[in-house]
């Protein structure tokens, strides 16, 4: 009888031992080109993409912004990479994920203030999902976003957008306060940034992202 016991407890075992490897599995992620935030206070980070794509993701806004500050410096190498390797390039993960409703006007203020100091670097530049602009180098301050669009379309100055933030930015951190107000917040959704990562990161089998795509230089 004790040896029929065990023996019905082999498959439940087996079934067990499946699990946790398909959990384990579904932890990482495969990478195609290396992904690094060295360069996050003067350009375009394409490991602080992930992160700002984790929080449109999350919460199905139009447009993410993030702010430089909000990472530490990692370099993720091609390979299966597992999501706490991610974790590593967020200084804050416990920040929370909030919804602003901004105009298009307000957005653009926003991006030129992240620019107010380049070429230098500077811990206000922003990283950004959903939308994709050119700085124009020689250009006055407050005037070097060019080529500003929202997905496929040109930004619209007029136009309310739902954009994603870390809660720090969303309160007015790095003086962007000048751009917008707690007037203007949506909702906290309460997820972290930490959770939305790793939430994203869950849902997808690869990643390609190559620097340039959003955040280009012009000539």
């Amino acid at each position: 009888m004790v040896r029929a016991t065990g023996t019905r407890w082999v498959p439940l075992l087996i079934v067990s031992l499946l699990l946790v490897a398909s959990e384990v599995l579904a932890q990482s992620v495969q990478v195609r080109e290396p992904l690094s935030t060295a360069g996050v206070r003067v350009e375009e980070s394409t490991l602080a993409d992930v992160v700002a794509d984790a929080m449109r993701s999350v919460t199905g806004a139009e447009v993410a912004l993030v702010a430089a500050t909000s990472f530490a410096e990692v370099t993720i190498q091609p390979g299966n990479v597992n999501v706490e390797e991610f974790e590593r390039a967020l200084v804050f993960r416990g920040d929370t994920v909030v919804i602003m409703k901004l105009s298009g006007a307000q957005i653009r203020k926003a991006l030129e203030h992240g620019l107010a100091l380049y070429p230098a670097k500077s811990a206000a530049f922003l990283q950004v999902s959903g939308l994709s602009f050119q700085i124009n180098p020689s250009a006055p301050r407050n005037e070097r976003v060019e080529n500003l669009k929202v997905g496929k379309e040109p930004l619209d100055v007029a136009r309310t957008y739902m954009v994603a933030m870390p809660s720090p930015l969303a309160s007015g951190a790095l003086v962007y306060s000048k751009a917008w107000s707690k007037e203007d917040m949506e909702r906290d959704t309460k997820i972290t940034l930490g959770d939305a990562l790793k939430g994203y990161l869950g849902k997808v089998t690869e990643i390609s992202l190559k620097a340039g795509d959003r955040i280009a230089v012009r000539k």
